[in-house]
């Protein structure tokens, strides 16, 4: 008898240099695994206000700390990480364009996967603004989408209004910070919980392929 293959829900900012160094393994440790990965864009900010942290930009001696263990742990796994924002960085419309894209095209396109990918490269690695229309559309073109119909589609009311559900549906399964995991219920914060991730995989048996 087959079984469904198990999910691994991943919540991430556009705007958190450890959502983009999770970006870029989390797909091996699936396929590892085998097991599917749904993507989750949120925003952080009206979290962190309702928590009450700092964000990590601007928070002295943390936000310090930060930018060297990111470019340490690059290092360590071979991932470009050339850019670090000095100030919070506007990731609103990269948010909703991948939700637009999911719509589009089904949340599982691999063109999906790919626009976020573009976007973090863009901002982490070549230092561009994400709010800029044509850094996006540049993106989207080179996926072989219309950039016009992509515009559209960013700014259409559902679109805001499923980003602002989903950022609220994260706070509400106790969501507080980005990279967030879940794995059969289970909650898993930080890119530094992977291994730990997928060493809870490992117990239901499901044998690395």
């Amino acid at each position: 008898m087959t079984h469904p293959r198990k999910t691994i829900e991943f919540y991430f900012e556009f705007a958190s240099p450890y959502s983009y160094l999770s970006s870029q393994v989390i797909e091996g440790l699936c396929r590892r695994r085998s097991v599917e990965l749904a993507w989750k864009p949120i925003m952080l900010g009206p979290i962190i206000k309702r928590t009450g942290a700092r964000p990590l930009f601007v928070d002295g001696l943390r936000g310090a700390y930060a930018k060297m263990d990111c470019e340490r742990w690059a290092i360590g796994a071979g991932i470009p990480f050339r850019h670090w924002a000095a100030e919070p960085v506007n990731s609103l419309k990269a948010a909703r364009g991948v939700l637009a894209l999911m719509a589009r095209l089904g949340p599982g396109s691999p063109l999906v996967a790919r626009f976020i990918h573009g976007c973090f490269r863009a901002h982490f690695v070549e230092g561009k603004d994400l709010f800029d229309d044509t850094v996006l559309t540049g993106i989207v073109y080179g996926l072989g989408e219309n950039p016009e119909d992509f515009l559209t589609d960013l700014n259409a009311g559902d679109i805001k209004q499923r980003l602002i559900e989903e950022t609220e549906s994260a706070f509400a399964r106790g969501v507080f910070g980005a990279p967030t995991f879940f794995y059969d219920g289970e909650m898993f914060w930080g890119n530094d919980r992977l291994t730990i991730l997928e060493e809870r995989i490992a117990l239901d048996g499901d044998p690395p392929v």
